[in-house]
């Protein structure tokens, strides 16, 4: 893949994502959201302040099926 077309697939996967946790932001969770990538794949980062174990795991499970590296952390303020 060229760089034009990794910008464009790490887009479509944020915007993917973004999609995939509208229901657990409309129950309040609060977290950023951003992707990077090589021509090898994607990762998409996720950051939560007080992030639970049990509300990691919950990301964890609505993103999982979008075959891309899951990073998921407690990132303080959002």
């Amino acid at each position: 893949m060229d760089a034009a077309t990794i910008v464009m697939n790490n887009e479509v996967v944020r915007q993917g994502a973004e999609r995939m946790l509208q229901q657990l932001r409309s129950e309040g969770l609060e977290y950023r959201l951003w992707v990077t990538g090589t021509d090898r794949g994607s990762t998409v980062h996720v950051r939560a302040p007080s992030l639970t174990p049990e509300m990691k795991t919950r990301i964890a499970n609505v993103l999982k099926g979008q075959a891309v590296i899951l990073d998921i952390g407690d990132g303080g303020s959002t």
